[in-house]
């Protein structure tokens, strides 16, 4: 089983159809990338697709209905992609979203809540989660102390996180101390350097343990579950490769440009996001949106990958 947030859906991406080049390169599997409809809700389905179309089985998380849903069905999984009202639920908000019977989608730390519970109740085995980039430590740490409860989860969820690395927008090297302390091992497919979301490698984010693929990340995992903390997550980081990632400075002056965009035209809350990612993929000629897109889709493939090895060795 692969776990899958659905705060991407509800507040990370468009909602509307594309509108950019290179559309040929997000098509994947036999059913092809639907440009009329918006792009939150075909990311969805190309995830899920991918995840059955490499041997395991996609179980997208929500809040809907005073409920969490681990597993959506294609008609709950579109409603929640149209629904413009839909809030984004982290671990310190469920609760909230729960009890009022909101719609929600689940971040990555409101998501391990939902893999944890799935474990306790049903006795399920091992599991894998696929995201794009992980919270972090932000800039101004020493000053505001602005650290994403993503960690803190991952610490106590014995959970595989499958990402590609964390989001570009964070204090990477100093995200990479607090992952040491809260002693969750950083795996790297073919690299030794932290990947940075949508921008490269962080070269000053080193020392990470490589591995060479979904089966020697999974035997990591099964080992650290077995002999030195049956309590605690995994992270696996992958990166973009060098023809999608886009430079790191081009990354942080569109980032900066959407950000006083937003504030300028006084957008705030769920609708943010959304916004800051379509007006960097415009200022980008739509190359963000793509990389975005590129590495959730890869990222649910090794998470598919990985899930399947961990099965084969608990059987």
């Amino acid at each position: 089983m692969v776990l899958l947030e659905t705060a991407v859906t509800t507040s990370g991406l468009p909602r509307t159809p594309w509108r950019w080049p290179d559309l040929e390169r997000v098509k994947t599997g036999h059913e092809p990338w639907q440009p009329e409809q918006p792009v939150n809700l075909e990311l969805a389905r190309a995830m899920s697709r991918t995840i059955r179309d490499h041997g395991a089985v996609p179980a997208t998380c929500a809040i809907s209905r005073g409920q969490w849903h681990v597993g959506l069905d294609p008609d709950h999984l579109e409603a929640l992609a149209l629904d413009t009202q839909a809030e984004k639920a982290s671990v310190t908000s469920a609760a909230r979203a729960i009890r009022t019977g909101v719609h929600a989608g689940t971040t990555v730390s409101s998501t391990l809540a939902a893999g944890n519970l799935v474990r306790r109740v049903l006795g399920q085995g091992p599991l894998t989660m696929a995201t794009g980039g992980i919270g972090g430590v932000h800039y101004g740490w020493s000053n505001l102390p602005d650290i994403s409860a993503d960690l803190r989860v991952m610490a106590r969820s014995p959970i595989a996180v499958v990402s590609a690395g964390v989001k570009s927008i964070v204090d990477v090297p100093a995200t990479r101390e607090w992952l040491e302390t809260l002693g969750i091992p950083i795996l790297g497919m073919g690299t030794h350097e932290l990947p940075c979301f949508i921008a490269g490698l962080e070269r000053h984010a080193a020392d990470i343990h490589a591995v060479e693929d979904e089966r020697e990340a999974a035997e990591t995992a099964r080992v650290h579950w077995s002999t030195v903390d049956n309590h605690g997550g995994i992270l696996l980081t992958v990166p973009l490769d060098e023809h999608t990632s886009l430079p790191r400075d081009l990354v942080e002056e569109a980032t900066r440009a959407a950000e006083e965009a937003a504030t300028d035209a006084g957008i705030a809350g769920p609708e943010r996001t959304p916004f800051l990612l379509s007006h960097m993929a415009e200022s980008t000629n739509g190359r963000s949106l793509v990389a975005n897109i590129l590495l959730l889709i890869n990222n649910a493939k090794v998470a598919a990958r990985m899930a399947c090895c961990l099965q084969e060795s608990s059987s």
